[in-house]
């Protein structure tokens, strides 16, 4: 089992044992919308397309309203069930979800706002280590100060630079901690166990 299925897995238990109206760290979302975001994104390519193209907001919405009037359990249950038989996303699951099903699953775990670090094996660290080091230096681009990631047992990340500042300079933000907590705060997430040297006004984390 890939590391995106098991987060399926274990995610969809927890927005069970949760219930609909649950918090998460997604702003203004509970887990009634986190069940809805998921299955629209692997299940309605309109929908879907309306989270990255404005123009098709609108779409989105009532797909969502649509789908948020559906049980709960039969529709936590139908994403759970992964892609079908003729869905593309079930060739690219292991790549187009890691991230996904990893950042996600923490939003429902840490939707107190508390946070809980687990423990991965060195091959997950690894997976999660390549996405942290791609989309890192996009999410940061418009940094103010050079920002660079320092993830537990793997080479740093020089995730924005646009001084030209060396990494070991001077007015340099320095973030420490495991590969999975450095992912979530890239995604913007705050409730994180993190090391922070500099001043953390100075990152801007922005979207894609």
């Amino acid at each position: 089992m890939s590391f995106s299925s098991a987060e399926r897995a274990r995610l969809a238990d927890l927005l069970l044992e949760l219930g609909p109206d649950a918090p998460t760290l997604c702003e203004g979302w509970n887990t009634r919308d986190m069940a809805v975001h998921l299955y629209l994104r692997e299940n309605n390519p309109r929908a879907a397309a309306g989270m990255f193209v404005p123009a098709m907001s609108g779409f989105l919405a009532r797909a969502s309203a649509k789908a948020g009037e559906r049980d709960y359990t039969e529709l936590v249950g139908d994403w759970a069930a992964g892609p079908g038989r003729f869905n593309p996303v079930r060739f690219v699951d292991p790549v187009m979800n890691l991230a996904e099903h990893f950042v996600h699953h923490e939003d429902v775990r840490r939707g107190d706002g508390v946070a809980r670090p687990r423990d991965f094996s060195r091959v997950v660290q690894e997976q999660l280590y390549r996405v942290l080091s791609t989309m890192a230096p996009r999410t940061l681009k418009s940094s103010t100060v050079p920002v660079i990631l320092h993830a537990t047992g793997f080479p740093r990340i020089i995730a924005a630079d646009q001084r030209g500042v060396s990494a070991d300079g001077e007015n340099v933000l320095r973030i420490r901690g495991d590969v999975g907590e450095l992912l979530l705060w890239v995604f913007g997430r705050d409730a994180v166990e993190l090391k922070v040297e500099g001043n953390l006004e100075c990152a801007r984390r922005s979207g894609l």
